[in-house]
């Protein structure tokens, strides 16, 4: 469903900009369809795993 909004509003700004007149609401649909495509797919991006420290053992950090 997302993919379609981001593939829709991506055709719907390139394709306005070959009008010799282009239509500004049509822009503003295809910007404001691809922001929402593009938020909900990053919202799907799980949360990179942390790195582990170097330190194994906390009488190493003293050291």
């Amino acid at each position: 469903m997302y993919y379609l909004c981001l593939v829709l509003g991506i055709s719907l700004i390139i394709g306005s900009e070959f009008q010799d007149k282009p239509f500004l609401i049509l822009q503003i649909c295809g910007l404001g369809l691809l922001m929402l495509a593009l938020y909900q797919l990053s919202r799907r991006i799980e949360n990179l795993p942390e790195k582990d420290s170097y330190i194994k053992y906390e009488n190493e950090e003293e050291e």
